[in-house]
Order: structure tokens, then C-alpha cells, then sequence
């Protein structure tokens, strides 16, 4: 067993630990900042080094021309947020569809198949959304093209079973190596998006079970005994991170107000996000 699944299972150990313990009811808030600080963010933090220590990375002249595309990937991203919500979302979602799957396949079979990663992402997100479908159009309303939406009288059964039947189409129609554990470890993702609200359900998957086997293959690359020398690597960017999204919040447009918080949570991630996959995409090659 890899050190991808076997961190894959031990984030599965602690989200289903932390619902059992009932943790996720009283202290939502804190338990995303939590995961998102030490785990969610870090993981993305070490981008700068991996660029260059990675032999399959796209390569770059310098450090500057780095700093410099990975930057403005932001700041596009902030605006194509800023002119059109709609837009910033859907790259958002479609970016992250395509991540998530291509991380979450690792261990089970290879990434080649681009077709089967971006299902495989999609399976996920569109479970976590529609399993918290009344919060998530709560979060929307300020987004004119699903303003007019109500699916507040759907029963969040109903959504499960959608998540389940698109899954059990992909299942069909993909060869997958390892295709038991895979769907196996879904399913569980499937069970946990449907007991916790949208902020828990996000945190729990992005910290344990995306980010937390992506910071140990980044530390295997590496290639160093000493975990807590590396995790100090990823300290200068994820400080940085934090201030980028105070300073996004302090701009405070219609879109970044204390009342749509997560939604502001989605914009700062998604900035942090673009840039991030390309890096990932070279990274988790043969991986």
C-alpha cells in the first residue's frame, strides 16, 4: 500500500472520527479554519519549490517568470470573479472538477485518462453540493443566473441518489485498475456529504482527503527524513495566503461581505486554485 492511500485512509479515519464524535455540529467554523491552516493551504504552499524540483514540470526560465505567471493567474482569476460571478464560478467549479479527480484517482490507477479524472471530480463535487443544496442557494442568491432557482423542497435523498447513479455510469464506462477501493472511498466521501452541513463537508474532503495525501506525496518528493523541516517550508506562502485573502476580504465588493462568508471562502481558494493545478498537473504524473 502507497503512501497516497495510506494517507487517503487515515484522512477517511479522521473525518468519520470527528462525525462520530459529533465535533462537526459545534465547532463547523473552527474545524474548517483548523484543517484549512494546517493542512488545505500548506499543501499548495510548497508550488515555488515543486516547479523546480520536479523533473516532468513544465520548465521555467527563471524564478521571476514563475513568480510572474503564477501571480497573474491570480489576479485573472480575481477579476473574471469580480465582472462575472457566473463565470468565476463555473471555471472554478470545472478547474476543480478536473483536480480533484486527477488527485483522488492516484493510487487506484493513473491520471492519463483526463476524461476519467474530471468524472471522477465531478462525481465529488456534485455530491457535496447537492447534499447541501438549501446552503448552497443561500450562498448563490447573489449570482444572478441561480437567484432564480428553488430547490429548497428537494430532499437531500434525492440528490444522494443522483450522486450515486452518475457514479455507478462512470463505473461502467472507465477501465480502472484498483476500481473497488476507489469507489469504495467515494462512497464514503458520498455518507459524509450527506451528515454535514456545506462548510464541514468541504473541510473534511479538501483537508483529509485531497490535501492531506497531496502534502505527503509532496513531502516524499522531497525526498528528506525530517517531515517537520519540510512542513516549515510550506510556512512563508501559506502566511502569504492568509494575508492575500485578508486583503481580498478588506476590498469588500458586493461579492466579499460578512454575509456571504463561504462564498468569499470559494473566491480565495479558487485564486489559490488556478495557478496551483498546473504545477499539480506535471507533479502527479506516473505518480
Amino acid at each position: 500500500m502507497n503512501l497516497v492511500v495510506k494517507s487517503k485512509i487515515a484522512g477517511l479515519i479522521l473525518a468519520l472520527a470527528i462525525i462520530f464524535f459529533g465535533l462537526e455540529n459545534s465547532y463547523s467554523i473552527l474545524l474548517f479554519l483548523v484543517v484549512m491552516l494546517s493542512i488545505g493551504i500548506p499543501h499548495g504552499s510548497v508550488d515555488h519549490i515543486i516547479a523546480f524540483i520536479n523533473p516532468k514540470a513544465r520548465k521555467f526560465d527563471s524564478k521571476l517568470l514563475f513568480y510572474v505567471i503564477y501571480l497573474s493567474l491570480i489576479g485573472i482569476n480575481i477579476l473574471l470573479w469580480i465582472i462575472s460571478p457566473f463565470l468565476g464560478l463555473l471555471v472554478f467549479l470545472l478547474i476543480s472538477c478536473y483536480h480533484f479527480g486527477e488527485t483522488q484517482v492516484i493510487g487506484y490507477n493513473s491520471t492519463d485518462n483526463k476524461l476519467l479524472n474530471f468524472v471522477i471530480g465531478a462525481n465529488i463535487l456534485l455530491s457535496l453540493f447537492l447534499n447541501n443544496i438549501k446552503e448552497l442557494q443561500e450562498i448563490l442568491y447573489i449570482i444572478p443566473q441561480f437567484s432564480a432557482f428553488d430547490l429548497s423542497n428537494f430532499d437531500n435523498v434525492f440528490f444522494l441518489l443522483i450522486s450515486v447513479a452518475v457514479l455507478m455510469t462512470s463505473i461502467v464506462n472507465f477501465d480502472i485498475k484498483r476500481k473497488v477501493p476507489l469507489y469504495a472511498e467515494i462512497t464514503i466521501l458520498y455518507m459524509i456529504f450527506y451528515h454535514t452541513d456545506l462548510l464541514t463537508s468541504f473541510a473534511l474532503y479538501f483537508g483529509f482527503c485531497h490535501s492531506l495525501p497531496m502534502l505527503m506525496l509532496e513531502f516524499k518528493e522531497f525526498k528528506t527524513e525530517n517531515f517537520i523541516k519540510f512542513y516549515l517550508k510550506t510556512l512563508p506562502f501559506t502566511i502569504l495566503s492568509i494575508i492575500f485573502g485578508f486583503l481580498l476580504y478588506e476590498f469588500n465588493n458586493d461579492l466579499l461581505t460578512d454575509n456571504n462568508l463561504i462564498l468569499f471562502v470559494f473566491i480565495v481558494i479558487s485564486s489559490l486554485t488556478l495557478p496551483h493545478v498546473f504545477i499539480m498537473n506535471d507533479f502527479v504524473k506516473d505518480k
